[in-house]
């Protein structure tokens, strides 16, 4: 990379709150040298940003909207005539799908394609297996530069996806990078092509960071979730066990940290059960207000499950700060999750949407204290060697200077 080569970084949206490990990442492979530019589909909705954000030195480009499609038009233009074997390749790729939605990836891969070559990219990567990449992908095809994408869960579990897309996007990567051993699986299923082509890294979190306070953490005893509201993280699951927990005399309080679209449900489930001065939806926080919650937290909760759409997680990069800060986790074993958390070493995994296993599990753990304790030993400890962010960002790099210039 301090050679001079230039990786273009293809994002749904950026900066996002959520994902703070695109931001992490992007940030240490610049640490090792790394020139990146960004291109964003969609501009960010969100007023608040990371506190490290102005850390990175990659310039972010968006891509003209549809307001601003002739400027794109002028993209396909210039690139029908200077790069007219790959437009054209592209543009019979899209064709045949007869998808208007992909005809719009065209058009904002022509800005990508062109931008790049301007720029004198030598590789784009996109972040998830859908929109980017299919950006990047058509961008490939058109410019000649190699591609590759990460695949995190919901852009290849859903089961409304077009798996023939997909297929195609891996066969035609320089290589895939995905976030557990059970995705890399899944992808290898998918095609033969495949095998040889992804690789596991996971998402590596600063340790530096994400680290216990050495102060045990006040009473009462504090449930900490940080999960995006939406189905497939289970947090009605939660707040029914918190039900369960108010019902028996249990002295606890259950933070739950994020945003999304089933924050009305949650709302009524708490007003249903009158769980107020217990369970407290505090909406999106800050990377530094995120650690201050682990640091005051006894329990980090996330109930995951798998969504009536086949959506799940991959696995939670919070579960993982979690146990950097020296915090039990209890989760559940969909997917990738039993790869960070074992069960009654650094956690608990129960069966996913029961809240009597759940609420079982937390009277346990505030009960025993020497189950506590071996818990909270172990926590830390089982991420340190396959969760710093310097090495996942290491392999990575890596991949990248292998990509031909």
């Amino acid at each position: 990379m301090a050679k001079g080569k230039r990786i273009g970084y293809v994002l749904r949206k950026f900066p996002v709150l959520s994902e703070t490990f695109i931001l992490n990442e992007m940030l240490a492979l610049e640490a090792r040298g790394a020139r990146l530019h960004v291109f964003s589909l969609d501009r960010p909705n969100d007023p608040r940003f990371h506190e490290d954000l102005p850390k990175l030195k990659a310039r972010v480009a968006y891509i003209p909207d549809v307001f601003e499609s002739k400027r794109l038009l002028e993209h396909g233009s210039r690139l029908r005539k200077s790069s007219r074997k790959g437009y054209f390749k592209a543009l019979r790729y899209v064709i045949r799908r007869s998808s208007p939605t992909l005809v719009w990836r065209f058009l904002q891969s022509c800005y990508v394609a062109n931008e790049a070559r301007r720029l004198g990219l030598d590789h784009l990567h996109a972040h998830f297996a859908t929109r980017p990449a299919s950006v990047a992908f058509l961008a490939s095809k058109i410019s000649g530069i190699p591609y590759s994408f990460t695949a995190h869960a919901m852009d290849i579990f859903k089961s409304h996806l077009d798996p023939r897309a997909l297929v195609r996007k891996i066969e035609e990567a320089r290589f895939v990078v995905t976030v557990s051993e059970f995705n890399k699986a899944h992808l290898e299923e998918r095609t033969p092509v495949a095998k040889g082509k992804v690789f596991r890294i996971y998402n590596g979190i600063p340790l530096a960071r994400f680290v216990p306070n050495g102060v045990f953490a006040e009473a009462p005893f504090t449930i900490l979730c940080v999960a995006r509201l939406v189905e497939k993280k289970g947090i009605p699951v939660l707040i029914e066990a918190c039900k369960i927990l108010r019902d028996q005399g249990a002295a606890f309080r259950c933070w739950i940290v994020g945003k999304g679209r089933t924050r009305p449900q949650l709302e009524e489930l708490i007003a249903r059960w009158s769980l107020g001065s217990h369970v407290r939806l505090l909406g999106p926080l800050t990377q530094g207000e995120v650690l201050k919650r682990y640091r005051s937290a006894h329990l980090y909760a996330l109930p995951c499950i798998i969504g009536s759409d086949g959506n799940r997680d991959g696995l939670p990069v919070s579960i993982v700060e979690a146990l950097a800060c020296g915090i039990p986790v209890l989760t559940t074993p969909v997917t990738g999750i039993p790869e960070v958390v074992r069960d009654r070493v650094n956690g608990i995994l129960v069966r996913p949407g029961d809240a009597d296993s759940l609420a079982r599990a937390i009277i346990e753990l505030m009960s025993d204290r020497v189950l506590y304790e071996t818990l909270r030993a172990n926590a830390r400890p089982s991420v340190e060697a396959s969760f710093d962010l310097t090495r996942t960002a290491e392999a990575l790099h890596g991949l990248f200077e292998e990509s031909p210039t």
